[in-house]
């Protein structure tokens, strides 16, 4: 199987930004009468202490879990192989691998509130939008995962999209610096 290239692998480095790696990105969405128990299967595999609150992340021991839905988890782990997938018995919910279809551009926190409150209507002081706070958000009119990180923030963006959303905030980063 041919190896998954982001569409930002070539490009430049800018100040304050940079390329995470997206080995595995799963999408969890549970039945509503099975949710607690689909999410509290995921958490156990994941090695997380308890599933994550609506609009948060958690860390576990071998992935991270978003909750970007009240139904859906998000597994992410910059490794890609089979140990870091969390089976789940269909009866519980679906499972759809999300890998190849999104970007992850990490804004280092020195730069993150300065630059991206340019293009997003949230309000990213750290008082309102703590750590492991998750949104779902609109940048330069892209829908966008928006994931505050204990060093800045991380933006899961669609791959399509991932080119020109690093060229926005590079040229203004640029501006900025």
């Amino acid at each position: 199987m041919p190896e998954r290239a982001s569409p930002l692998a070539q490009e430049a480095s800018a100040p304050g930004l940079s390329l995470r790696s997206c080995g595995l990105l799963l999408q969890y969405h549970g039945w509503p009468e099975t949710y607690a128990e689909l999410a509290a299967t995921i958490t156990a595999q994941c090695g997380a202490a308890a599933a994550p609150a609506p609009c948060k992340a958690v860390q576990g021991t071998s992935a991270s879990l978003l909750r970007i839905h009240p139904q859906r988890l998000w597994l992410l782990s910059e490794r890609a192989d089979a140990a870091g997938r969390p089976t789940i018995d269909p009866q519980l919910g679906a499972v759809l691998d999300l890998s190849h279809a999104r970007s992850i551009i990490r804004v280092a926190d020195d730069a993150a509130e300065a630059l991206l409150s340019r293009f997003i209507a949230l309000d990213l002081r750290r008082q309102h939008f703590a750590i492991d706070d998750v949104a779902i958000t609109s940048l330069h009119r892209v829908s966008v995962v928006l994931w505050r990180r204990q060093n800045g923030f991380d933006i899961l963006a669609p791959r399509s999209f991932a080119r020109s959303l690093w060229d926005l905030l590079a040229e203004t980063a640029e501006r900025l610096g």
